[in-house]
């Protein structure tokens, strides 16, 4: 980046690295092209639709398989259901009465999937998909280890799938595991290891399945960490990683081959003394759930409080600013720091390019 961009913003803003995020993404896109497995990116990191075209873009430059989205929300998914994708998975359950209907309307004019895991949920579904003569297609969801959401893999996936069959209006059509309890793991071999216990269990399931009359080949799975070793597991046919298009400093640690893409650019506000600044860069411009920003440029410079408006720094001895100066920070957890923004400030070759709105900011609803 320039000397003189920095100067043009307003602070605290997002600042989008334009090379540094096609990089990253033809590096995923690449892997799963190698790998023959399709590429469904999750947009709950980014929540901009210019950027999931910019992605299709890249993904038909590679001639590499990019079929379709990954939402969190249902919001989410009305949002870049508006902005022309028309297959979108919504990778959780949706089940608050309201969410649902939504769900349901959305899919009379677009393909939305959600996944499912529980019976009470798979039944109101159906029952409401058959009201408005909706037929909808459903993942269920298979716990291979992270104990947050799913149905336990094997015997009790199977007594789950068969509920799913006799539901007139639902269609399952293969199933989701997420292996996000492995994204601390440092140790490669550790982590390829449990990355394919993980996959196993989604593929036994899926075998288990097959034996007793079902179809299934679809399995989606993944994250930016575990990725390079889930991809590679015989039956695994998508990946859902998110994380690596913009990376952070949390992950950068485990996934170095996606380099951070994204910078919070912040002024400083005030000196109070003995190598102590003032940043107007606080809680509202950045999450501390996985730790602090760490500071572009200045490794040994530290973040020592965070408060709504501001953050508290301690300059290392070789490290001297000024009142005004523009200072960039990465941060520790990028999808909860994209959510405290309106838009994004796109800069190439030291220029700014563009603004990006993230409309699908605080869809969480």
């Amino acid at each position: 980046m320039g000397k003189n961009w920095k100067d043009e913003i307003s602070t605290p803003a997002l600042v989008i690295n334009y090379d540094i995020m096609q990089k990253n993404i033809e590096t995923m896109l690449k892997f799963t092209k190698e790998n023959k497995v399709n590429l469904r990116p999750h947009t709950k990191t980014h929540k901009c639709p210019v950027i999931a075209k910019e992605h299709l873009e890249i993904a038909k430059r590679l001639n590499a398989e990019n079929k379709g989205i990954c939402v969190a929300r249902i919001g989410e998914a009305e949002i870049f259901a508006q902005h022309g994708f028309d297959d979108i998975l919504i990778a959780n359950q949706v089940i608050e009465p309201n969410q649902m209907k939504r769900l349901i309307e959305l899919n009379k004019t677009f393909s939305v999937k959600v996944c499912v895991d529980y019976e009470k949920n798979i039944v109101d579904l159906n029952n409401l998909a058959s009201k408005e003569n909706v037929k909808m297609e459903v993942v269920m969801e298979v716990d291979v280890g992270l104990g947050r959401n799913g149905v336990q893999p094997g015997e009790p996936a199977l007594k789950i799938a068969k509920l799913i069959k006799k539901q007139p209006n639902l269609d399952l059509i293969g199933l989701q595991g997420y292996e996000g309890h492995l994204t601390a793991i440092k140790d490669p071999e550790i982590l390829k290891r449990k990355a394919e216990e993980c996959m196993q269990k989604l593929v036994d399931t899926r075998d288990i399945l097959n034996k007793n009359g079902f179809k299934i080949d679809y399995l989606t799975a993944g994250n930016t960490v575990s990725y390079k070793y889930s991809g590679k597991v015989d039956g695994i046919t998508e990946l859902q990683t998110g994380t690596y298009i913009f990376n952070d400093e949390h992950y950068y640690r485990v996934s170095p081959e996606f380099d951070m893409a994204v910078t919070i650019l912040g002024t400083v506000t005030n000196n109070p003394g003995n190598r102590y600044y003032t940043i107007d860069a606080g809680l509202k411009a950045a999450t501390n759930d996985n730790g602090n920003p760490i500071f572009k440029d200045y490794p040994k410079c530290k973040i020592r409080v965070m408060t709504e408006e501001h953050s508290i720094i301690r300059a290392s001895p070789k490290d001297n600013f000024e009142i005004g100066q523009k200072l960039e920070l990465y941060p520790s957890h990028i999808c909860t720091t994209v959510n405290l923004y309106d838009f994004f400030t796109v800069v190439k070759d030291g220029e700014i390019i563009a603004k990006w709105d993230i409309l699908a900011r605080g869809k969480n609803y």
